[in-house]
């Protein structure tokens, strides 16, 4: 079933005109004559916001090693405890963006196999893309691409577990950042694996992981550059390029599966 298709929606105030001129009139009628003083809440607030404490702390080196990184880096003007979040941000994102890419990989297969035909053939969906330079997806099916990506993604956080351990940090720490983008992380996953939803939303959710991973990397990569690892900078950004591309696939499916699907609502 598609989500997009006319049904019994009632949620708008416009399926019962009457019942919302009543909750209007209600609300004119015992609603207070004045403004309502919010600064008492506003300040409630603030107070809890000035008082907390930060979401967690970055743990110290567990070895000789790492102290001696966490040094030269303070030495060279750097801030160690900021490029360990970011990249303790990127292991907890990438591990995430393997288990969406999992998720993605499912449900395609599983609304493939219902319809009986692939529902976004690289060739129809990448064709039109005149500034798209990624020959590979081309010869790929789109369940190959998928996998590709998926692999990709496995990649990526692997590097980076090595990366944290080469810079003596604890690659299973779950930093501030990497806390913080768990979390935001979790309505993208909860709209993938819900069997209720197409394939294009579920690519809509793709898109906002991707446009999020793509500037995570951007930022990491520069403060690799910032703190002198320059071994460390060409790796991210090697992982950012394949971002970039897995960025520009998903676009590319979504809008062919979005104008496909409105050319035959106007037909």
């Amino acid at each position: 079933m598609e989500a997009t298709t006319l049904g019994v929606n009632r949620t708008g105030a416009s399926s019962s005109p009457d019942g919302a001129q009543a909750m209007a009139e209600a609300v004119a009628t015992l609603s207070p004559p004045t403004d309502i003083d919010m600064s008492g809440s506003e300040a409630f607030h603030v107070s809890y916001i000035s008082d907390a404490e930060s979401v967690g702390s970055i743990p110290p080196p567990p070895s000789l090693k790492g102290v001696v990184k966490s040094g030269i880096a303070k030495l060279k003007g750097g801030s160690p405890s900021i490029f360990m979040d970011k990249i303790g941000e990127r292991i907890a994102f990438e591990r995430g963006g393997t288990r969406l890419y999992e998720a993605l990989i499912t449900k395609y297969t599983a609304l493939t196999d219902r319809d009986g035909e692939s529902l976004m053939p690289a060739e129809e969906a990448l064709a039109s893309q005149d500034d798209m330079e990624i020959e590979a997806v081309m010869d790929e099916s789109p369940l190959q691409t998928l996998e590709r990506i998926r692999a990709e993604e496995l990649g990526h956080f692997q590097m980076l577990v090595r990366a944290m351990e080469q810079l003596g940090g604890d690659p299973t720490a779950q930093t501030p950042c990497a806390d913080v983008t768990a979390t935001a992380s979790m309505g993208l996953i909860q709209v993938v694996t819900d069997p209720r939803t197409t394939l294009a939303q579920s690519l809509n959710a793709m898109l906002t992981a991707e446009l999020t991973d793509n500037a995570g990397w951007e930022l990491l990569a520069q403060l690799a550059e910032e703190a002198g690892e320059s071994e460390l900078t060409g790796k991210f950004l090697g992982a950012l390029s394949q971002e970039q591309e897995h960025l520009r696939v998903i676009k590319a499916w979504l809008a062919t599966l979005v104008s496909e699907r409105a050319g035959t609502e106007a037909v």
